[in-house]
């Protein structure tokens, strides 16, 4: 080096000694939050891409939201498989079985056949020989509707007397409903009986039913969330006709009586009260 000149070189190393370093951790840090956003938008759709694939596993019948399917039974039967249900058909030489493993279906059993035809939903058991009925599975309840002719609905023993087990039998006449809940009551009574299986014409009918039953129902028409933040609203009762086709609009309907808001955010919808 040369005496009283600078050292250009010296002076290069310094300027970059002051340049801030390659830090992926850093660089990456701006759009984590982005990663997080993608990572819940993939978790939200397996939560409902999922439960379908999952119920068609070994299922023979399933339907998809908002789809309605006819299944041709082998014995000549009809079956019209309502939104998001599972539907399994187990034919012997000695009698016709179809459980419902989900959601909703309409039955038209033809006659003439002498092997009894049961239909298995949750722990309740519908038994027929000829006749159209509906038939309804969701989390706390059982409901069966029937249009014409006759069937015996079998819910599960109760303890009549200490170490004494006896069935629960009712048969339920044309024009009558039957709900069976899961904390064991019973409500039987009149229901037009052309709303039987109202849902294949894209009604929803209910007849003191709970927000959060009509709200269950509305779900398989949603292709989304529905969201309910106030637990004392689903126990509210209504009775009324909405329409599926609009789910959204059915679910403002159900709630605006008790002053409830629905807010949709994207596929959530958000039910909220005043």
């Amino acid at each position: 080096m040369t005496a009283g000149k600078p050292d250009r070189e010296y002076f290069r190393r310094a300027r970059a000694s002051r340049r801030p370093s390659h830090d992926p951790s850093r660089q990456a840090g701006g759009p984590r939050w982005m990663m997080v956003a993608v990572s819940l938008l993939v978790v939200l759709a397996l939560s409902v891409y999922l439960p379908s694939r999952v119920l068609s596993l070994g299922v023979d019948h399933v339907t998809t939201t908002a789809e309605h399917r006819n299944v041709d039974l082998p014995d000549g039967s009809l079956v019209e498989l309502g939104a998001a249900s599972g539907l399994d058909v187990q034919f012997s030489d000695s009698d016709r079985l179809v459980k419902l493993r989900s959601g909703e279906a309409f039955f038209n059993v033809k006659s003439g056949d002498a092997r009894p035809f049961t239909v298995k939903a949750g722990g309740v058991s519908v038994v027929v020989t000829g006749t159209a009925f509906n038939v309804r599975l969701a989390d706390e309840t059982v409901t069966v509707a029937v249009e014409k002719g006759s069937v015996e609905v079998r819910m599960p023993p109760v303890e009549t007397a200490p170490g004494e087990m006896e069935p629960v039998l009712r048969q339920v006449q044309a024009g009558e409903q039957l709900v069976a809940r899961a904390d064991g009551t019973i409500e039987q009574g009149p229901v037009p009986a052309a709303e039987a299986g109202a849902w294949r014409r894209h009604s929803l009918h209910v007849d003191g039913a709970t927000v959060g039953e009509a709200i269950a129902h509305l779900r398989r028409y949603h292709g989304g969330w529905i969201v309910v933040t106030d637990g004392t609203l689903l126990r509210q009762r209504l009775s009324g006709f909405y329409d599926l086709r609009d789910p959204v609009a059915s679910l403002r309907a159900v709630v605006g009586p008790f002053g409830a808001q629905v807010r949709p955010i994207s596929v959530l919808i958000i039910v909220s009260a005043p």
